[in-house]
Order: C-alpha cells, then structure tokens, then sequence
C-alpha cells in the first residue's frame, strides 16, 4: 500500500476551499500511485469547537463537502481519510470520515451503530482494508494503540494536541531524536504513519513535521518542519526499506520552534482578518522592537507599519538625552528592516482633554490618545493591529495593556511567552540576523520592561496608599527572573503558593504576585487572541473575574482535601458504632448477670478485656463442638431419627453464630 499524507494549512472553517483542497491533493496522490490519502483533523472546525459541532447546517454543510469531495475522487481510484470533530448524542468528538467508491462513511459512528455501544464504540480506533493492508486510525497514542486488533499493518496517528514549548511530542518527528514515537512502533510491532498539521488554528498552532516510520521505530520518510507537504510513502510490513539517518531528521530547540509557531500564527491571523498588513507601536523596548521583527518574518517588510509617539513628558536634560536615545532605537529598526515608519507628537494632553489634567493621571491619557492614534494609523493603511504585551503583562496588568491599543489588536503573539523568555527570543533571532539595535536585547531593558509593568499593576490597587507603598517596596527587591520563576510555577504548573521558587526568600512577594494575577482576570477576559505555546496558557487557566479569595498560604498547616475531610469521617461513623456497640453489649452482660444473680464485681470482670478474651475462646470452643456434632449429624453418625431429620442433608446451607 502507498500511504500520502497532506500537511497543508487553510483557513479555519473554510468548507468548501478545503474540501477543493484536499481533492487536488487527492489528485496528486493518484499520480504518484497513492492508494490513501490523509488530512490534518482541525481543517474544519478546529480543536475548540465549542458549540459549533451541535450547529445543524454546519454538519450538513461538513458533510455536504465531503460528499462532493468523494464524488470527484471517485475515478482516481484513491482513498481519503478525513477526520473532524462532529457531535454524536451531544458529545464532540473526532471521527474518521473514509472517502470510498463516491460514498462518506464515517467510520467510528458506524461502528458505533452496529454494535449498539455509543458510550465506548466511538472511542475505539477504526480500522479499515485498503490495498490489501490493515490499516487503523489513531487519534491517542497512549489509549488506542494497545487496543489495535492483530493483524494491523499501519497505525495513522492523527496529532491533535497543538504545539507545546515543553513537550516535543507535539513537534512531530522533531521529538523522535528525543526518544517519542519509536517505541510506540516498535512494541507494536506496526508501521506508524504522523499526519501532524501545520498552522494557527485560533488559538492553537501546529508546526507541521509529518513522518512515516516503520516497525523497527525507523523513520523512513518526513515532511518538512513550518510549511506545506505531500509526503507519499510505500508501507510494507515485514520488509526492510532505507531509513533517514539521525542527521537527516529536524531536532527540536525551543527558542527556534517558538520563533516558527509564533509566525505561523502572526500569518495566519492577519489574513483571517481580511487583511494583508498589520500596524504596531514602536517603544524603543525589546517586546514591541521584537514583535516588529516577528511581523516582518510572517508579513514581509511591505506589510507592516510601525508608529513611533515622540513623548511630551520631558523635563530634564537627561529625559531629553533618553528620549533622543529611545527614538534612535526606533529608526535604526525601522531601517534595519526596511519598513514604514510613522512618527506622531504628542500633545498637551490638558488641551486635548480640555481640563487641567493632574499629572497622576497625564501617563494613562496619553497611552489612550497613542492608542488611538495607532488606531487611526492602522484604519488608514488597512492593515490590523498586534499587541506586544507578554504573559507577564497578562499575569500582572492587562488593563494596562489594553488601555494602550491591546482591545483592538487581533493578535498577542508573546502573549503566552513571558518578558525573562523573550531574550532568549531575541538573541536566538540575533544569530539570523543583527537586525534588532543591541541595547534593547539586555538584562537593563528587561528590567525596564518588568518595572513599568509592576507599576501598572500596583496602580491596579490603590485603595489603601499604605498598602501600595509596601507592595511597591517588596515587588522592587526582586529581579525579573524571579517573578517570572514565581508565575510560570503558579500558572503554567499549578502550584500553590509554598511551592512557589519565590516563596523561600519572599513570602510576601509571592502571595502579592498571585493577588495581583487574580485581581487582573477580569481584565484578561478583553485581551486579544493569544497563541499557545506553553504548558497552560491564559486562555485554558480560566478562574472567575468576581473572585476575591488569594492564595495566602496555609502557614504551617498540613494541606486539605475533601478526601481527608471524608476520611475523617468515616472514622467518626466508625468510632461511633463502636461506642455503641460497647454500650448496647455492656447492656446485654449488665442484664445476664441479673438474671444469673452475679456481683457487680463478677460483672465488672466478665466486660473487662481479659473476660472478654475468655468468653471469646469459650464461644469459640463452643462453635466448633457444636460444628462437629451438626457434621456429624448431617453424614448420618446420629443414631436419632429426630436428630436427622432436623438436620438433614442441607445443613450447610444455614449460617451459624454472626461476628456479632
């Protein structure tokens, strides 16, 4: 059998240009002797489908394409598995459609309604003949392949999970050189085809990579890393065929992948958007000096356009000199990477606003009037806006960062990547090319960057001025790193605050940066479509905007959970049966030894713990001589006719003496 697998990106939904897209595909597998062709699962709805999946005309459109899709296919003599999230009995999940002989059959749901099982049926991995070979459709690694039936000769594995920064499985055949996928193959003894997608599927990205490996865990074929494929591939079972060598195969370096997928998505957004250029505000700082490069990777120099505000708050010669230098910056990238640059004045913000302005509040008007200047900027060229915050910003002061243009943004690339990470960015971009002015990629402009984003978020919490006076004191000891150590561990990792990295030297720091990331959720709510590339993003760690309980630690105590809770109390149930089990028993002795006329003394002795050893081996003793006898009587040794008809043959049967 000949195997082809179609890494190709389209835009998200796009039902019939997909559906025309995987045809040519098709069409080009046949030339090359394809006898089944693959595409990637999030072409029609993604993997966040929400509620889409439950919409009518949405699976009849779906459905509609695919059959058209068939129907035009039919004479190739090819094959197409396509997957897509549908909804059966109101629960989304992913079925295998096979595009055979001008027919739709969606495999999983059939296999479902033969065997009557909904609940399991749909989850199992479907299988199917084609050219002669076993072939089965994986869309979980870990739970499907161990239930492949024998004979198998091919196991599609359909990625789903988009990429991840700290797990290069989701890299595709960029995580075989770090040990994934090979013993998979091999421990079943099975050739196992990648189909990996590539491109920005909302929030999600996917960084391509597809591969082909065989039952040895060999990888015989693969496709490119970050753009568009058609890998075909002959899969014989049981046959050696040549392998790529470990130095033929990508390997996986985080700042690199990060750099593509960010891209991708920079891309793919701008022309969802309708648009083919896209405007950004230059700071003279590495986030925005760095989203302009990225734009310019993704977009061309052509398409975008940088606005630069001179500023209007300059007093001293050494805030002129600044403000000369910070400008500077900005030309010398604008030129590096010969884009449009837009330079705008600010004005007197008293007269704009029409008042005398305080000067508390002159820094948070002229980041709105910029905002809209950029606005104006972008409207004009028709080009969409980008945001240069970071998961800092995010963490910490989104407000701030929507007050600056980030609400109209269609997109935050380092959204998900935090300020201390955006270094390693820089510099990993500097070895391309030397296109970002040297003071912006240091350790003094990231502690600049982190400072302004603290003092937007002290702002935030300004009810108590006593209050903000200490936490500006605290948040001031610390160094980026370590308040970006402390907000990955809490929100990327889950932990709690004494297990923060921060929580050792400061405490209170700590528990003020986890204030601060709560207070800040109702604000993230408006922030711009964020990709994901790390472990949790914003947009999957969702707690409610109202909620006024922080984490202030459990000082000392052991921690909590409603299992222990549970625990407790079945012990208490426990003790309390005891309790009266002893009361009710101390009744029944209390009223033998009144009938048998025994001394309070005897009493007292008979329910102590050495009496009730003894009437325990008496009962004992008494049970078994009375086991015998019943024995004895039930095999006919009783002489007595009364005896065994008493007993009889079935005295087995009844129970004799309770633990109680």
């Amino acid at each position: 059998m000949k195997l082809a697998l179609a890494q190709i990106d389209m835009r998200l939904g796009d039902i019939e240009g997909t559906c025309a897209r995987i045809a040519d595909q098709a069409e080009l597998a046949a030339r090359a002797g394809a006898n089944l062709l693959c595409a990637p699962v999030p072409l029609f709805g993604g993997m966040q489908p929400t509620t889409l999946v439950d919409y009518p005309n949405y699976e009849n459109d779906l459905v509609g394409g695919l059959a058209d899709v068939a129907r035009r296919v039919e004479h190739l003599g090819v094959d197409c598995l396509v997957p897509a999230v549908v909804a059966i009995e109101q629960t989304p999940f992913v079925e295998a459609f096979l595009l055979r002989e001008g027919r739709v059959l969606p495999l999983r749901t059939m296999f479902s309604l033969r065997t009557g099982r909904f609940d399991v049926g749909v989850w199992e991995p479907a299988v199917f003949d084609v050219a002669g070979s076993r072939v089965a459709a994986v869309f979980d690694l870990e739970r499907d392949m161990p239930q492949l039936p024998r004979g198998c000769d091919v196991a599609i594995y359909f990625q789903m999970s988009g990429f991840n920064a700290y797990n290069e499985e989701t890299c595709a055949v960029a995580g075989v050189a770090d040990g994934h996928f090979t013993e998979v193959a091999s421990q079943n003894g099975v050739w196992l085809a990648c189909m990996a997608p590539v491109g920005a599927f909302d929030e999600t990205v996917y960084t391509g990579g597809s591969f082909v490996m065989d039952d040895s865990g060999r990888v015989v074929a693969c496709s490119p890393c970050f753009e568009e494929d058609l890998l075909i591939q002959e899969v014989s079972r049981g046959v050696i065929v040549p392998a790529l060598d470990a130095h033929e195969l990508p390997r996986f370096f985080r700042e690199e992948w990060i750099w593509e997928a960010l891209r991708l998505h920079v891309r793919d957004t701008v022309q969802a958007s309708g648009r083919a250029r896209a405007a950004l505000a230059l700071e003279g700082d590495l986030p925005s000096s760095l989203l302009a490069v990225l734009a310019v990777d993704a977009l061309g120099p052509r398409n975008v356009v940088g606005v630069a505000f001179e500023r209007s708050d300059v007093f001293t010669p050494q805030q002129e000199a600044q403000e000369r230098e910070r400008m500077e910056c900005v030309r010398q990238l604008a030129a590096n990477l010969n884009i449009r640059l837009v330079e705008r004045s600010q004005g007197d913000i008293s007269r704009w606003m029409d008042r005398d302005v305080p000067a508390r509040d002159a820094g948070r008007l002229r980041i709105g009037i910029d905002a809209l200047y950029l606005a104006d900027v972008a409207h004009e060229m028709d080009a969409c806006m980008l945001s240069s915050l970071t998961k800092t910003d995010a963490a910490l002061a989104p407000a701030a960062a929507l007050s600056s243009g980030a609400s109209l943004a269609v997109d935050a690339p380092f959204g998900d990547v935090y300020l201390t990470s955006l270094e390693f960015l820089a510099r990993y971009r500097m070895r391309v090319s030397s296109v970002l002015p040297p003071s912006v990629v240091t350790l003094e402009a990231v502690a600049e960057r982190m400072g302004l984003i603290l003092a937007h978020a002290i702002m935030s919490c300004r009810e108590d001025p006593v209050y903000t006076e200490r936490m500006a004191q605290l948040l001031a000891t610390l160094e980026p790193t370590q308040i970006d150590g402390a907000l990955e561990a809490h929100v990327d990792r889950n932990r709690v605050l004494e297990e923060l990295p921060l929580y050792k030297t400061s405490p209170e720091g700590a528990a003020i940066l986890l204030m601060l990331t709560r207070r800040a959720e109702m604000a993230r709510r408006a922030l711009p479509m964020i990709p994901a590339v790390s472990p949790r993003s914003f947009g999957e760690r969702i707690w409610p905007a109202m909620l006024s309980w922080s984490d202030l630690g459990r000082h000392g105590e052991e921690p909590r959970t409603v299992v222990d809770v549970a625990r407790e109390g079945v012990k208490h149930v426990e003790s309390l049966g005891e309790a009266h089990s002893e009361r009710v028993r101390g009744e029944i002795l209390g009223l033998l030894g009144n009938l048998l006329g025994l001394s309070p003394e005897q009493q007292e002795e008979l329910m102590s713990e050495e009496g009730q050893q003894r009437m325990r081996e008496n009962m004992e003793r008494f049970e078994s001589s009375l086991r015998s006898m019943l024995n004895s009587a039930s095999d006919g040794q009783v002489p007595d006719a009364d005896a065994q008809q008493a007993f009889g043959s079935h005295i087995r049967q009844y129970p004799f003496f309770s633990q109680n």
